[in-house]
């Protein structure tokens, strides 16, 4: 199979798995009031974050179990699979009855449900690199991983376009009672075409080589990547964090800043939308410049630029939410064109899956306290500086071990 093939079928997958898990955050707003219901705003969101921190805590568990799994009997069926556990969850998720209904049960299952969506994605985007990686000539890593990425940023874009206009055409309390199910439904629907597409795509050539050869995982192996574990961890740290904290962009603009939730969801489809586009471009750079150079600017320029940038927003003009988030994904695009062409290249073929999901997945397990860290700072502190010094001290961590990050490519 052509490796522009392989690209395009792994993209779509990645693109609809990634609309399935986003729109959990995307909905938080409406989600808190049917299954987390409390006398305090505040803490009923905290509620919501909390079931979705644990889900990213419970990621790794997820990325060891389907890792040691693709690691010893091959990419492809893990891949395949994720999406219908995915699917399954997502869908239950659209048609569970609120907590008026039957009471704490509906909060047990959305949670489980959620719980189920988080384990599972834990061997998503991993088991996507890991393969891509396998199957894709080294030299145009960039720009193929590129568009594959992109596709993730195009799925994140359809729920935020799927939320834009169901809060436009319907009114809050139609959304509370029935709207924002129908991105729950959708989503379920989209995970089992994934399904079907990923079951046509080939094992990888160099884990069929490995099969051949009867090379095993042993402990020297592992331990001779734990030091690399950490150094990827410290490079993703500030890519998670962002990422993370721009899912939950319509309750932090909203409550912050006082902007409407339309106005929100249209400004961050057009950013997610930028921000597809420009991924493949600045991964076909980097194909000439070096993932690490790419990486770094990007740290830098959120280094310098992060407090000019977070102070547009008090101008609450809709033109400066525009330019916040662009700015926002710009910098992730650059990142995500670098770091994710770094990831697999630090493990070898034996352990790649394995490595690449559990340090991925453990640094989201750290972002995922980002929520939390904004609701307290909403909640208690009252001042988003705080939150902007945070951004820059973790820029500088990914600069840091970026530096110290060693290939081990095979």
């Amino acid at each position: 199979m052509k490796q522009s093939k392989i690209t395009f079928l792994t993209s779509i997958g990645a693109g609809l798995e990634y609309y399935d898990l986003v729109i959990y955050s995307l909905l938080v707003n409406f989600i808190s009031q049917q299954f987390f219901p409390s006398s305090s705003y505040v803490a009923s969101l905290f509620a919501t974050f909390g079931v979705l921190a644990f889900g990213n805590i419970i990621r790794p568990l997820g990325s060891i179990i389907f890792g040691i799994y693709g690691d010893r009997f091959g990419r492809r069926n893990v891949f395949a699979n994720t999406l219908l556990w995915m699917a399954f969850a997502t869908f239950a998720m659209g048609v569970i009855p609120s907590f008026a209904t039957i009471g704490l049960v509906a909060t047990i299952l959305f949670s489980m449900c959620r719980l189920l969506q988080s384990t599972v994605f834990g061997a998503e985007l991993p088991g996507a690199l890991t393969l891509l990686s396998e199957h894709i000539d080294s030299k145009r890593h960039g720009l193929h991983f590129g568009f594959m990425i992109s596709a993730v940023g195009l799925g994140v874009s359809l729920g935020t376009f799927v939320t834009w206009i169901l809060t436009t055409v319907l009114t809050e309390s139609q959304m509370l009672s029935w709207g924002f199910r129908v991105p729950f439904l959708l989503g379920g629907g989209l995970a089992l075409v994934g399904f079907y597409i990923r079951k046509h795509i080939p094992e990888t050539p160099k884990f069929l080589a490995t099969k051949k050869a009867n090379i095993k995982l042993n402990p020297a192996v592992i331990k001779d990547h734990v030091s690399q574990v950490f150094v990827v961890i410290g490079i993703l740290l500030f890519p998670a964090c962002l990422i993370t904290f721009k899912l939950i962009f319509p309750v932090y603009l909203h409550d912050f800043y006082h902007y409407s939730f339309s106005d929100i969801y249209l400004a961050m489809t057009f950013g997610y939308m930028w921000c597809s586009v420009m991924i493949p471009v600045f991964g076909w750079i980097s194909d000439y410049i070096g993932r690490k150079v790419l990486l770094i600017i990007a740290s830098l320029m959120m280094i310098i630029f992060s407090f000019p940038v977070f102070s547009l927003l008090y101008g609450g003009k809709q033109l400066a939410l525009f330019g916040f988030i662009l700015f926002g994904q710009t910098i992730i695009a650059l990142m995500a064109a670098s770091y994710f062409v770094l990831l697999p290249q630090a493990f070898q073929t034996v352990v790649r899956y394995t490595g690449v999901a559990f340090s991925y997945n453990i640094a989201y397990t750290i972002a995922a306290l980002t929520p939390l860290g904004v609701n307290y700072i909403y909640g208690v502190l009252k001042d988003p500086s705080y939150l902007v010094w945070a951004f820059i001290i973790l820029a500088a961590l990914t600069i840091i071990s970026t530096l110290a990050f060693k290939e081990k490519y095979d």
